[in-house]
């Protein structure tokens, strides 16, 4: 089921509130957002498949796989042999005081890479996930040359040497989030 059918339609509050939950739920679970983005690279996949190149017990695999499901972001293909899965790519789109934002499937590996990238672990730790998700505006804002890194660093008032390493982090999670997040905005 597509999260962007489900929010084009404003009138669905239940819709929108669980889309919602869904993006609370990766971002605040990395090892469930490093599954729904390997999913979503390379999808439709076995669940045995995720399991071993993820290297995740059994049991939480499929608690996982179980998660996403009834966020429906996820289908199982139980017809074919072994039994594959697949992610939608998901978007939120927010009006807030501060203007429009929009997440997508970027920020959730962005969560993702902490458990592998150090300097986004510790910035996170440091700064917090809305931190980072200002930090990956940035980024993107200096892939397209818009701003230097430190002038990205220090809109987003931090110290510069850790707003240039998290920025530095993001960028390889941007040029990946180019093959499978249709919503990333690179303005190109």
């Amino acid at each position: 089921m597509s999260t962007e059918h489900r929010l084009a339609d404003a009138t669905d509050p239940e819709a929108t509130v669980g889309n919602l939950l869904t993006y609370a739920a990766l971002l605040n679970t990395p090892k469930l957002a490093r599954l729904y983005v390997y999913v979503l690279r390379n999808g439709p996949v076995a669940i045995e498949t995720v399991k071993d190149d993820l290297e995740l017990p059994h049991s939480t695999t499929y608690k996982y796989v179980g998660e996403l499901e009834e966020m429906g972001v996820l289908t199982r293909h139980e017809d074919s042999r072994p039994t594959t899965i697949e992610v939608e790519p998901i978007r939120l789109t927010m009006e807030t005081d501060h203007g429009d934002v929009v997440v997508t499937p970027v920020l959730v590996d962005a969560i993702a890479r902490q458990i592998d990238t150090e300097d986004i672990r510790v910035f996170v730790e440091r700064q917090g996930i809305p931190k980072l998700a200002a930090a990956l505006h940035y980024t993107v804002r200096v892939m397209d040359g818009d701003l230097t890194q430190r002038t990205a660093a220090n809109k987003l008032d931090v110290h510069p040497v850790e707003g240039m390493t998290v920025i530095t982090a993001l960028q390889d999670v941007v040029e990946g989030a180019e093959a499978y997040d249709p919503y990333l905005d690179t303005g190109e």
